[in-house]
């Protein structure tokens, strides 16, 4: 069964990828866009396409890269935003925040060491206790 997963991007992570795919390094935009940066904590070589989430990155030399995440259509719509606005890259600091959700396949969580996994649940819940 998908484990529904919660993303925010913040202004910091804007401002943090801000520069992403401006100095001609086209191999690096989806692993330094605002939606990667947010994943890099869980999914440490992702990599964001227009549409999909490959959470263990796209290098095709392990059977795990092809494993995807679909992102909804406002994740979507923000990526084509954001990539637009690289020859104006300071204007994304004017992007909103905004929140959306995935559902990480079971065959991912199964990858997923589960230290990890303990370790970003109990920094959700400290964080949510704080606020």
């Amino acid at each position: 069964m998908p484990v529904p997963f919660k993303i925010k991007v913040t202004k910091d992570i804007l401002e943090l990828s801000k520069e992403c795919g401006i100095h001609n390094n086209p191999e690096t935009i989806g692993t330094n866009c605002a939606i990667a940066l947010t994943l890099k904590d869980i999914f440490p070589n992702v990599f964001v396409s227009g549409n999909d989430i490959y959470p263990f990155g796209i290098d095709n030399k392990d059977p795990f890269d092809n494993l995807t995440i679909p992102m909804p259509k406002i994740a979507r719509d923000f990526v084509k935003v954001f990539d637009s606005l690289s020859a104006i890259h300071k204007l994304r600091l004017r992007l909103p925040e905004f929140e959306f959700s995935i559902d990480i396949p079971d065959e991912v969580i199964s990858e997923i060491d589960i230290e990890e996994v303990t370790t970003l649940t109990l920094q959700a819940d400290s964080c949510c206790i704080c606020q």
